[in-house]
């Protein structure tokens, strides 16, 4: 029997992993996290949002197979914010 819960969801994914996650994927698109923190481009609680977004998503080990192809998978919740970074 499978239980479905409004406030109940899986826990998140470890936060070192998806830290690195989030600036490969970052890096795969043409954005360097770095620059975009120092100059203000993205604020602090805007990449822990991204990373925290990062930790929710389950599709993790496609995400590393992509990763280690060299490319962001299409359907990556961070995608376009990290889209909005490259420049």
């Amino acid at each position: 029997m499978t239980v479905h819960h409004p406030q109940l969801r899986a826990p998140l994914g470890n936060p070192a992993l998806h830290f690195e996650l989030t600036r490969l994927a970052a890096a795969c698109l043409g954005a360097c996290m770095n620059t975009a923190l120092a100059s203000g481009a993205l604020s602090a609680k805007d990449h822990a949002a991204l990373i925290t977004r990062c930790r929710a998503c389950p599709f993790t080990q496609e995400c590393v197979e992509a990763l280690a192809e060299g490319r962001v998978p299409d359907d990556c919740a961070n995608r376009t914010v990290l889209c909005g970074l490259v420049g």
